[in-house]
């Protein structure tokens, strides 16, 4: 029988094979599965897989497996650093915090508690904290220094 007549060996399967694309690129793979027609590989470390037919593939050289091993070796994680004093847990409160008191005599304070109700019935307790704020933040006392109304 001719040489050329003869079937290409098919190579096993987890072996790496190399093949060289007609553009001049080396690819690398392991050789997953063979259809019949083409064997099926993947790349060294995972990514894309590729078909090729039994006669463009060849045993890669040994620069080719070296790289091989690069691509297949797993990266270990550094290790982490140790706590040596961990934090405690946080506790968030489950109590409501009470609506706000307004100021007697105060228009401002009085509106703004009022609309602070509306919100905790509304369930909207972003808008109600912001009115509570507000109450907290507004002046009641008399200024301690006044600057004078007339210049002298």
């Amino acid at each position: 029988m001719p040489e050329s007549d003869r079937p290409t060996p098919v190579p096993d399967l987890g072996t790496f094979m190399a093949a060289d694309t007609p553009e001049g690129q080396l690819r690398l793979g392991k050789v997953t599965a063979w259809d019949g027609e083409f064997v099926h590989l993947q790349r060294p470390g995972g990514g894309i897989a590729w078909t090729a037919a039994p006669s463009e593939l060849r045993r890669p050289t040994e620069d080719e497996r070296a790289l091989i091993r690069v691509l297949t070796t797993p990266v270990t994680a550094a290790p982490r650093p140790q706590q040596t004093c961990p934090e405690p847990p946080v506790v968030l409160s489950v109590d409501l915090v009470p609506p706000a008191v307004p100021a007697p005599g105060c228009a401002t304070c009085a509106i703004a508690a009022e609309r602070e109700r509306h919100h905790l019935r509304t369930h909207d307790d972003s808008a109600a904290a912001d009115f509570r704020v507000e109450i907290r933040n507004h002046p009641h006392d008399e200024p301690k220094s006044t600057l004078p109304r007339k210049l002298p």
